[in-house]
Parts: C-alpha cells; sequence; structure tokens
C-alpha cells in the first residue's frame, strides 16, 4: 500500500522526481521499441516478394525494361 499520505512535503517531492524520472525512463524505452517495430516492419516489406506488373517495375526503375529469355 502506498505510503504517500503519511509523507511530508519534502518526501512527496522526492517522490514525484523519482516518479517523473521513471516515466521519463519508460518514455525513452516506449519509443526505442516503437523505432525497432518500424524497422522490423521495413525489413519484413523488403523481403517479401511483391507481385509487379511490367509498368510498376520501369516505374520503380525509373527505365524501359526488356525481358530476355
Amino acid at each position: 500500500m502506498s505510503n504517500l499520505k503519511y509523507q511530508n512535503i519534502e518526501q512527496l517531492q522526492a517522490s514525484k522526481r523519482q516518479c517523473e524520472k521513471y516515466i521519463s525512463s519508460l518514455a525513452s524505452k516506449l519509443n526505442g521499441q516503437r523505432e525497432r517495430l518500424k524497422w522490423i516492419d521495413k525489413y519484413i516489406f523488403e523481403r517479401t516478394p511483391q507481385e509487379m506488373t511490367m509498368r510498376e517495375i520501369e516505374m520503380e526503375l525509373g527505365h524501359k525494361v526488356i525481358i530476355k529469355q
């Protein structure tokens, strides 16, 4: 059970600073994991075969394509 009810002003201010520091640490870790998730999604997309038409391939490459057999 929380003892905040029984703390004096100095103790409450110290508790507040500690809580804010902890929240900041959690926010930083959360942002790091969100960035990691973006990279994971990016690599999954890059490594998954995509169905493309010739036109889409040419648009992606920026020039005409001729396929030889």
